[in-house]
This record gives C-alpha cells, structure tokens and sequence, in this order.
C-alpha cells in the first residue's frame, strides 16, 4: 500500500515521544510490503531515503517557524497560532506534493505547523484519512492542556479562540485514533458519531533488557525527558528532596533531557540532601543501564508516555504519575502508582529505598509487561485500519 503520513517532525529532529513512534511506525510499515512517504518540516526543502522511508521535509510557511525553536515575543506567538488554526499558505504547494505522491491512504499525526486546513485541502485528492492525537493541539494551542503550573480542566480563553477555528476542520478525517483512552475520550466530543475511532498504543521494541553494568553503589533513580514544569521535574525534585536524610543518603538522582540552563540552575539549588545529576540528551540504551528506577512525575494529562514501555522494554520499573493516559500503562507487577500530590511520591521513594528487593521483584515482570506494547501489535493495529478505510472507500 502507498501511504503517506504527516507529522509536524521526524528524524532526526525530536521533540518528545511522538517522533519516536511515528518513526517506529513509518519504518515498521515498510518491513510489511508498503511504500511509505513522510512530509514533515525542515529548514530547507529536501528529500531524502531513511530506513526505506521516502522523507520529504518543507519549510513552515508562518510568521516565523518554529523548527529552530528560537524565542519569539507573545504578540508573534498568538499571531502565528491563529495563522496556524487555519493557514491557507500551504495550499497549492502541498496539493502538487500528494498529487505526485498518489497515496492510497493518508496518516495525519502531530500537525501543528500544517493546520488542521490541511484536511480541506487533501479532501480535494479524494484519499481516506486517518488522524491520531498524540497531543492535544485540536483543542489547546499549547498541545498539552497545562497553563499556570497546573492542568487545565476546561480550555482558557485563548485556546477557545483556536479550538473554534481548529474545528470547522473536524469532520474531514475519516478515522480518528487515540493513543490512549484517556486523549481519545478527550476529543470524542468533537468527533461526528458517525465516524470510526480506535485506541492504537504505541509501541516499543522488546529488546530483552538493559545490562545494568554502570550501576552506582547508591540506588539510582531517573528522568527521562523534557525538562520542565509541565512534566513534574520540580514537583519530583522537592519530593525526593523531603526524603529523610538517612535515606537521601541512600540515592541520587539522573536526569536526561533538555531543558531550559536557568530552570536548570534553578532545579539543581532546591536539590537538598541528595545526589543529583544532569546528564543532558542520553539515548534510551544508554540512559537505562544507569538507573534502577525510572520515576515519570508528569502533572499535565499524558496522552501516553512512551519513556514507561521503553524502560520496561530494559528491564527498569517505574514509577508512574496517574496523570491522563499514563495510568493506562499501569501494571501492578512492574509499575507503582502514585498521584503527583505532596508527600506521595517522596512516601514511595523512601519505601523503595528502604525495601530494595521490591526493585528485583517488580524488575522480574518487566518484559512481559513491555510486551503488550510489542512493536509488531502496534504497527499492525494501523495496517489493519488502513485496510478497513481504504476498503470503505472503494465500495
């Protein structure tokens, strides 16, 4: 089959989860037979073959692009976002691409930077399309429902403003996908009745654990990810940091991710007592044979959080937020719950610290736990639905 998937980035430019699973994804669907094109952004025009993936990268055409992540004033920022909630500058350039392309079927992922006016403008090309949320740009233009320090429960007035432009577009997609439940729950209520919708967890490659060989004399707890408010790093920090002394002895703490150098500076001076470390952008099979336990602290609603099946997939149990769709990852024999409230996790640290074999215990069951997100489940959930709409569509 010839398909085309969107996707606001790809390799090698990464963001969060998103591009990982999508590429995943993009590659796995070329092991099965298909022939696959990615357009995604870039800061200049190219083409190239990754994997046996046809990556066609475009500039962002807005008031400014956002692929360089360079600082831009708030006016720029509300200005490029109500460009972006209905921008007709790719029109005619994106047409002639999925012309030539000639896709069967369409796959539409993260998509701020296109514009949900991207779905008009393919509907002209009569191709089925199916769109997954991995984030939650159709309804906040901050993509993650999280402002003020705390998760929003009903969208502020600026992303009204967006969300209202955002869904005159809704009813072009033929086949919603959520990435969990939870995000899927979140937008049912823009989604016609009418329309198809599925749950399709990402996956991860079960690679039979990571090797552990630079483990510390000191029990290692760590991060992975961004590293900013939204995603718990401080309210993680000043949990650990109210620990007993006589167990923050016992621990440190590694971080890998990139984050802002001031935050930084900031989270290293409310790190009392303990060990900690900043370890900068670690690829996953390294980053996993330094830790023992992987703490995902997140207080905005996760859609998914791909770092929990990627530690499991190495054999490093986690202790997971029940934010959004990270409690759907939950598994009582190699995960432990908490709600990212005060003393709650700094509660669960020290009872990890002080009952070590509770680690080998739960780091026992990993695998089997990693393998409900098996690669090949994931990769075939979206060939099957490729087939139901593209089989629709010739009826």
């Amino acid at each position: 089959m010839r398909i085309l998937i969107f996707n606001t980035f790809y390799f090698p430019k990464f963001v969060g989860g998103a591009e990982v699973s999508v590429q995943l994804l993009a590659e796995g669907l070329v092991k099965k037979g298909n022939q696959i094109f990615v357009i995604t952004f870039g800061d200049k025009f190219s083409i190239d073959r990754i994997n046996g993936v046809i990556v066609i990268r475009i500039k962002q055409r807005n008031i400014y692009s956002s692929f360089n992540n360079e600082k831009h004033s708030k006016l720029a920022k509300t200005m490029w976002h109500i460009v972006d909630s209905f921008n007709p500058l790719y029109v005619f350039f994106i047409y002639s691409l999925v012309k030539r392309i000639k896709p069967e079927v369409i796959h539409t992922n993260n998509i701020m930077g296109f514009s949900p006016s991207l779905w008009a403008l393919i509907r002209l090309r009569k191709v089925p399309i199916v769109h997954t949320m991995r984030d939650y740009y159709l309804m906040c233009h901050r993509t993650n429902m999280f402002n003020n320090n705390h998760s929003c429960e009903h969208l502020c007035k600026d992303c009204k403003i967006t969300h209202a432009l955002k869904s005159n577009f809704m009813n072009y997609p033929d086949y919603f996908v959520g990435i969990s439940n939870y995000i899927l729950n979140k937008h049912n209520s823009l989604i016609d009745n009418e329309k198809p919708r599925a749950v399709v967890y990402n996956g991860v490659s079960v690679n039979g654990g990571a090797k552990g060989i630079h483990h510390s004399d000191k029990l290692t707890f760590g991060y992975m990810g961004r590293i900013a408010p939204d995603k718990g790093v401080e309210y993680m920090i000043k949990e650990l940091a109210a620990c007993t002394e006589q167990t923050k002895a016992k621990f440190k703490l590694l971080l890998a991710g990139r984050g802002d150098a001031d935050y930084i500076d900031y989270l290293k001076s409310i790190a009392n007592g303990f060990e900690i470390e900043f370890a900068g952008v670690l690829k996953p099979e390294v980053f996993y044979q330094y830790i023992k336990v992987l703490i995902v602290p997140s207080l905005w609603p996760e859609p998914f959080g791909r770092t929990v099946i990627e530690a499991l997939s190495f054999e490093v149990p986690v202790c997971i937020s029940n934010s959004g769709g990270l409690t759907e990852l939950h598994d009582e024999i190699s995960t432990w719950l908490y709600t990212p409230q005060e003393t709650y996790l700094s509660t669960l640290v020290e009872y990890i610290a002080n009952n070590p074999q509770s680690i080998e215990q739960k780091k026992a069951h990993c695998l089997a736990s990693a393998k409900r997100f098996d690669q090949r489940q994931y990769v075939e959930g979206y060939q099957t639905i490729y087939n139901e709409i593209k089989n629709s569509y010739s009826v």
